[in-house]
């Protein structure tokens, strides 16, 4: 790090110090030395200590160098338009070794802060770190926020006495009345184009001086670190000092973009599915900002895959990122969300045609999706991720074991329902899971069914005397008791259909004209089909995975 003028300059500020500086001189140094006898030990960009009259000798001799003074004599106005160049002098009565141990010492400070930052980066520190060592060198109030305007860090032990920032703090992120300030004052639109430091006199967005700067990704501005100077006054040095801290800044926002290229959407959503965000005010206020909307026709995607050993997420977030340009995606611990918006109500249709496309991608990487129910506010965004998720590990349970009756291949792909190409549908599993939570909960409802028992008691008799009229009653009710619709699934005529079906209710002594009764056998059948899958469910809301057995 060089220290320059300014800095020097805010050392001596307090000590009458005058400078006699122009453009070329001292542009920055290394560090600051003690005078020394021969002029052709110098250097340019060292800083060199020594009383006034040392130093106008000097200058004549070799111009040139800069000079830190202690004032040892008057100096008249030509020697000012001279020799006096590059020279800094204190105005009180000092010794140089005063002069030389209060520059050594500061410029000392700022070299460990360095340092310091940059163990904390190689350490994997996080912004409050970076904030935390900033605190003895700016002694002003930093914070830094994110895209949606959530407090990300701030300098926990610097006052903070502005109503703006105190407000920040209380709710961790800024109100709807700050944003319409910010709007009002034009900030968005300077905050979209400006890529260096930002001024803002006491009064426009803060009681106070404050100047900051947005940290960008793929152009996007995506992290704002202000300095409020509530306690030391805006000046050259102390903005040179905040644009150091913001070099580190953006080396950490650049570092975790690449390790985690999700981020670079806001995370207001994250918030939303694993830190607990979810009141519907608050939500409103951060979608304003997220160019996330609040209303619209949604649905959600919960990806997981099939090997997470071999299975590189960022690269599959970006390559994700270029099937679905609209959509925002959410990666945390081998988990993917994303939240879809339509163009219109059907969204089902929608969502096919982006499955249909994502296929080859799902294949490459082994993907497992759940997709929601379509839903219309974004304080539903959670929700659609657990019915994502439920419908993604029940479905895929159910698949590995789908063909439970034992049909013929033929038989059973025109039997069973289609779910799909490219995702597991919540609408094609809750039934299934309302069975599961019916048998898990502290009361099993399908235990000693009367219409489970029937079941069993027929798949007894069909194993005992060679039969398949499990099979037939099946293919019956899913053809809505249309005999010869089931006759072309069971490759039988329809009379045998309606024998084998008649023989059925006497064994069951059913009458399935009566539609409780076909709703309870359906029901018996899909309680089976859970049974045959018998694997572990995950319930999002535990925050891990409990077992049970279905």
């Amino acid at each position: 790090m060089l220290f320059t003028k300014n800095i020097i300059l805010e050392v001596v500020r307090p000590y009458r110090g005058s400078q006699y500086l122009d453009g070329r001189s001292g542009a920055g140094y290394r560090r600051v030395a003690l005078l020394p006898p021969d002029a052709g030990e110098m250097e340019p960009d060292i800083l060199y200590t020594c009383l006034l009259s040392e130093a106008l000798l000097r200058n004549a001799e070799a111009p040139g160098h800069t000079y830190l003074c202690v004032r040892d004599r008057i100096t008249d106005d030509e020697e000012e338009m001279g020799l006096l160049r590059g020279m800094i002098v204190v105005n009180e009565n000092r010794s140089v070794a005063w002069l030389f141990n209060l520059m050594q010492t500061y410029l000392l400070s700022l070299a460990d802060w360095e340092r310091d930052m940059q163990r904390a980066l190689l350490d994997g520190g996080g912004y409050q770190q970076l904030l935390d060592l900033c605190e003895p060198i700016l002694k002003n109030f930093v914070l830094a926020v994110d895209a949606s305007y959530k407090l990300l860090a701030y300098t926990k032990n610097i006052p903070n006495i502005d109503p703006i920032n105190i407000a920040l703090i209380e709710k961790g992120y800024h109100t709807e009345e700050t944003l319409q300030k910010f709007k009002r004052l034009k900030r968005f639109e300077l905050y979209e184009k400006e890529t260096g430091l930002i001024f803002s006199g006491p009064g426009e967005i803060s009681r106070f001086e404050c100047v900051s700067k947005w940290c960008r990704f793929g152009g996007e501005p995506l992290l704002h670190a202000v300095m409020v100077c509530s306690q030391t006054p805006l000046s050259p040095a102390i903005t040179e000092l905040f644009d150091v801290l913001m070099e580190y800044i953006d080396r950490l926002f650049v570092r975790e973009q690449r390790l985690h290229p999700a981020e670079i959407y806001s995370s207001l959503l994250y918030d939303m599915l694993y830190v607990g965000l979810d009141g519907p005010f608050a939500i409103a206020e951060r979608a304003k900002v997220s160019d996330v909307p609040f209303t619209g026709f949604f649905n959600a995607y919960r990806i997981v895959f099939e090997d997470n050993a071999t299975v590189l997420v960022g690269r599959f977030v970006q390559d994700l990122s270029s099937y679905l340009p609209s959509s925002w995606i959410i990666a945390h611990n081998y988990e993917v969300s994303v939240l879809n918006a339509y163009p219109s109500a059907d969204v089902r249709k929608h969502s096919g045609v982006n499955l249909s496309r994502l296929l080859p991608l799902f294949e490459k990487y082994g993907v497992l999706c759940g997709v929601s129910e379509s839903f219309f506010a974004l304080p539903d965004f959670k929700n659609a991720c657990i019915q994502a998720t439920r419908a993604q590990t029940l479905g895929a349970q159910l698949r590995a074991s789908e063909n439970s009756w034992g049909f013929d291949k033929d038989v059973f792909e025109a039997a069973r329902r289609a779910r799909g190409g490219g995702g597991y549908h919540y609408d094609d599993i809750y039934i299934y899971l309302m069975l599961h939570i019916a048998q898990s909960g502290a009361f099993d409802v399908l235990s000693n069914a009367h219409y489970n028992r029937a079941l069993d008691s027929l798949l007894t008799y069909d194993k005992t005397n060679g039969t398949r009229l499990v099979q037939i009653l099946y293919a019956f009710l899913i053809c809505e008791r249309h005999a010869t619709a089931a006759g072309r699934i069971l490759h039988m005529h329809r009379n045998n259909v309606l024998y084998h079906i008649s023989r059925t209710e006497e064994i069951l002594g059913a009458d399935l004209s009566d539609y409780w009764t076909r709703l309870k056998l359906m029901l018996a059948y899909h309680f089976f089909e859970l049974q045959a899958s018998n694997r572990t469910f995950i319930f999002p809301e535990d925050g891990g995975r409990r077992s049970h057995r279905a």
